[in-house]
């Protein structure tokens, strides 16, 4: 019996690639296991959007086939430098096809004599239907890897929600490289959206990643259905017009400031969430005070800072680097204030009543999240994949603990 799991370092799309492959080994005669330690196979989907997200890559490849594991490596860092993988028990496949994969694997093992089982329910299904980009960042591999944009159709990105609830998950995350960029001929984003939200048997529809340009008065619209989770992440970089300029970015910090705005004129209490670059080489101090500031004012409810990191193929790794001294003090403040803002948006939840999404149940407590992203921990009885109505009554650790009602 050959057993496989998945492991994934990256955002959203990175995980769901490594559910897709999950499935797909699965038709393949494999069986899907969740615990990696029990697996005789592990896929793991690199990241490479960073010299550390490359790093962290390589060593759980390394991690894996040290327990003596065959590990499968596939995604955006093995397609970019696929050769810092290589070891013994590891095969790189940067443009996998699963059932070929599947077909060697079993060959190492005992094909399953009934229908290779799906994979474990989860209460979270994250729905990739877009993948490659046509933006021109300075500083972005991944689009690089990923290629030119692409989209599922409307009627297999349905398919596949359909067969996420069926296994009982709870709440639909739309994925893409550039999610806002989804089309299927005439139809667009919004057009999605509310399909996918009025699906009989989800409870709720959450999107990944938009880019400011996306937020437009029809997607807005879009994004009020009630099913649809009150958080959007619109990733801004800079807060500094030179910067963006510099990043090649396709909006000024006014443009993003509007969006927000509209955004929140819209959709009531949303919180919103962004990225933000430390240490670009065209950051001054004057630009890094107007990011922290940015940071610091209040509009975001969560913010991953990152440092940059010069990435090989693009324009700005021509660039020459600011001092690694500055660029770490630039990157204490910044977390500082990060830190600072997830707090805020913490204790604005403490009180209120909110919709939670059960997902696990963790040393006596269930977690899960909010519409607004947070994370509950609760008490009382519930099980994965509900909604349950609650009340933050404190902080706790990393999010609010309550008692469902």
């Amino acid at each position: 019996m050959t057993r496989v799991a998945t492991a994934s370092v990256g955002c959203k799309v990175s995980q769901a690639d490594g559910e897709e492959a999950l499935a797909e080994l699965a038709a393949a005669g494999l069986r899907p296991v969740r615990a990696r330690e029990t697996a005789d196979v592990v896929v793991v989907h690199t990241c490479c959007v960073t010299a550390a997200a490359e790093r962290k890559s390589r060593r759980l490849v390394r991690r894996m086939a040290g327990d003596g594991k065959r590990v499968v490596v596939a995604g955006c860092a093995a397609a970019l430098r696929p050769e810092q993988f290589a070891g013994p028990g590891v095969e790189v496949v940067a443009r996998p096809d699963w059932a070929a994969v599947g077909a060697a694997s079993v060959a190492h093992g005992t094909r399953l004599q009934d229908v290779a089982s799906p994979p474990a329910a989860r209460t979270r299904f994250l729905l990739k239907v877009q993948d490659g980009c046509s933006g021109r960042c300075s500083y972005c591999v991944v689009r690089l890897v990923r290629g030119r944009p692409r989209s599922a159709s409307l009627s297999d990105a349905l398919a596949a929600a359909r067969a996420g609830l069926a296994r009982g998950c709870g709440e639909i995350v739309l994925s893409g490289i550039d999610l806002g960029a989804w089309r299927d001929g005439e139809l667009r984003l919004p057009d999605l959206v509310l399909a996918l939200a009025d699906l009989p048997g989800l409870a709720r529809l959450r999107l990944s990643s938009l880019e400011p340009r996306h937020l437009d008065e029809r997607l807005l619209r879009a994004l009020a259905h009630p099913r649809v989770a009150r958080h959007l992440h619109v990733p801004l970089q800079s807060a500094d017009d030179a910067v963006l300029a510099a990043m090649r970015r396709p909006s000024t910090f006014a443009q993003y400031s509007s969006a927000a705005a509209l955004m929140q004129a819209r959709l009531g209490d949303c919180m919103l969430s962004t990225d933000v670059i430390v240490g670009f080489p065209a950051e001054d101090d004057a630009a890094f005070g107007r990011t922290l500031a940015a940071l610091e004012s209040g509009l975001f409810g969560r913010a991953h800072v990152f440092a940059f990191s010069p990435r090989p193929g693009t324009a700005a790794a021509e660039l020459p680097p600011l001092p690694a001294a500055l660029v770490k003090e630039r990157m204490g403040r910044a977390l500082a204030a990060a830190e600072a803002a997830a707090r805020s948006a913490r204790l604005a939840a403490l009180g209120r009543p909110a919709e939670v999404l059960v997902e696990e149940r963790r040393d006596g407590l269930w977690r899960g999240y909010s519409s607004e992203y947070i994370r509950y921990y609760l008490d009382g009885a519930a099980s994965p994949g509900i909604l349950v109505q609650t009340v933050a009554r404190e902080q706790h650790d990393d999010g609010v603990k309550g008692r469902m009602a």
